[in-house]
């Protein structure tokens, strides 16, 4: 998954989805277990895996639902600052969920690369 974002920038916001397949509960499961849950946002540099961002705060909020009945779902997003954005290259991005007995890593199937440019 690719992110693009101009230097120096602080829009768009960056922001994930809970896949939900089908196959399993687990996007239902999720949810449930964000209400008592911290969110970070880490990212570093791919060709030397040096830290540009190290567990910054990120945030949880839902999405807009077209049809009332339809059930509740949230994006996890991280909003930029302008240190985030002045160097460009090619990093990659992770969200951790942060849980009372343990945490979980986000993205889980590809990794997230956020293009700086």
């Amino acid at each position: 998954m690719d992110f693009f974002i101009k230097q120096n920038a602080t829009l768009p916001i960056l922001k994930m989805d809970v896949v939900y397949d089908g196959r399993t509960d687990a996007a239902k499961d999720f949810y449930n277990i964000l209400d008592n849950a911290s969110i970070r946002f880490s990212m570093k540099l791919e060709s030397n895996g040096i830290q540009k961002i190290f567990m910054k705060d990120a945030y949880l909020t839902e999405k807009y639902r077209t049809n009332p009945d339809s059930p509740r779902e949230y994006y996890i997003y991280y909003k930029w600052d302008v240190k985030d954005t002045n160097k460009a290259g090619r990093y990659l991005g992770e969200f951790s969920v942060i849980l009372a007995n343990g945490d979980l890593i986000a993205p889980i199937r590809e990794n997230l690369y956020i293009n700086i440019i």
